[in-house]
């Protein structure tokens, strides 16, 4: 049964890519043609933020440290709201492809190269995650072995990101659907082999398995990369207006943080039906396999995979994107085509290394939102206002960059608070160095 479901569901990703060949156009591939509405970008963002780290992952999560687990989307829907309220409408009407063909208006020439890598570098990390979580749904639906079911898994999110931006989120509407009604199946069914859980759940934002310096971590790392994000400001770029923008994503995060909600919930029901020892990836996989029944085994592993599928093919085209936009200077949707290939195999690779969903994730969210997120926020807010002198630019990226790789590297937070304190810090002194080099000259003349 899950070897003929994981063929339907293959058909119908196969079928999906042939109806998105016709995406030969750079308007197509890059941004949809400009043409979504507000619901659509909600519909998009929910899917591709509901991927391997808050299904597998986040539900783990709350396994093992309760209710404070909301925060891995929370602070990505209170990122999400404030980049609505204060930047949505500017990233859609600036007119750009991607993020750090925007950057470089806002930061200079110099920037867009630099982030450009950082971006590359920590969503392929955030691919790899999607890649470990995909095989683990594979498995669990065929029982074949990984190395295959990371074949497959390759060919779900590669066959389908050939067709760019356009295919992703013509496919996210039907994910999105299937996602909510999935959550909502998988929620009841543990609430009736467990119905006891909710009078065992204690409500609380932080707790000795999960600290005050953790919630602090999650709202400023986790939420500022929803802040500025890539694959966000690739939705937002999508939309038909600024109006569209900024309303699609106050929807999205209202969805986020719902979905979270439900998320949690999930995982506190698997309390008591599984080991308390049970590892963290394998809590949402174990409780399919080994408590619930066959009929809501297969079709919630299978809306699983869906999900996963959804968030890794916008990772995906996200970074092949900037690869070649803004890398290799190539805007074709032949050479965004290779790109895709290419790096859906370093994914893959990455993913060998064995890591933690979470930790993949928060080792991308580390790097990127240190070095990347201060200067592109204070670049758009005082777009039109002031100028950002390119040399601080690029010293802000690269200095923040590097303490965010130190943190990741070391699993010290103390570094990515000092990357992201770094980059803000010389960003702002860029904005008083063209001033003084004016007046400077002045006082020559």
């Amino acid at each position: 049964m899950g070897i003929a479901l994981l063929c339907a569901y293959g058909l119908f990703i196969f079928r999906a890519a042939i109806k998105s060949g016709g995406a030969d156009s750079a308007a197509a591939f890059f941004v949809n043609n400009r043409a979504s509405g507000a619901w659509e970008v909600a519909a998009s963002i929910i899917a591709s933020c509901i991927g391997a780290s808050a299904t597998i992952g986040m539900i783990g999560l709350a396994f093992a440290v309760g209710t404070p687990a909301f925060w891995w989307l929370g602070a990505g829907a209170a990122g999400l709201v404030s980049l609505s309220l204060l930047l949505a409408s500017k990233v859609r009407e600036s007119g750009a492809y991607t993020m750090p063909q925007l950057a470089e208006r806002l930061l200079g020439s110099m920037a867009r190269p630099l982030i450009s890598v950082i971006i590359v570098a920590a969503w392929m990390a955030i691919l790899a995650a999607q890649f470990t979580a995909l095989a683990l749904v594979i498995r669990l639906l065929t029982g074949w072995p990984p190395t295959l079911c990371l074949a497959l898994g390759f060919l779900f999110i590669v066959l389908h990101s050939l067709g760019g931006q356009a295919a992703v989120m013509r496919l996210d509407r039907a994910q999105f659907v299937f996602l909510a009604a999935s959550l909502m199946l998988l929620l009841a069914s543990l609430n009736a082999h467990n119905p006891s859980w909710p009078g065992h759940v204690v409500v609380e934002a932080v707790n000795v398995s999960f600290p005050p310096e953790k919630l602090l971590y999650f709202l400023v790392v986790v939420g500022a990369n929803y802040l500025v994000c890539p694959m966000l400001f690739g939705r937002l770029f999508s939309a038909r207006d600024g109006t569209s923008a900024r309303r699609g994503g106050l929807l999205a995060a209202a969805g986020i943080a719902m979905c979270a909600v439900v998320i949690v919930a999930i995982g506190l029901a698997c309390r008591g039906l599984l080991p308390a020892d049970t590892a963290q990836d394998a809590v949402l996989t174990s409780v399919l396999s080994d408590v619930l029944p066959f009929w809501v085994m297969m079709p919630a592993a299978l809306v699983l995979l869906s999900a996963i599928v959804s968030s890794a093919d916008s990772c995906l085209v996200t970074a092949a994107t900037i690869l070649s936009h803004d890398l290799l200077k190539k805007s074709e949707p032949g050479a965004g085509r290779v790109c895709v290939l290419v790096l859906g195999l370093v994914g893959m690779a990455l993913s060998l290394w064995g890591k933690g969903i979470i930790v993949y994730l928060l080792m991308a969210y580390t790097i990127y939102a240190s070095g990347v997120v201060g200067p592109v926020f204070i670049g758009l807010l005082l777009d039109g206002r002031r100028r950002v002198d390119p040399r601080f630019a690029c010293a802000a990226v690269a200095a923040g960059g590097t303490l965010g790789l130190a943190a990741a590297l070391s699993g010290l937070p103390a570094f990515s608070y000092a990357g992201m304190a770094a980059a803000v810090l010389i960003t702002l002194a860029g904005t008083i160095a063209p001033r003084m080099d004016k007046a400077a000259n002045q006082s020559i003349k």
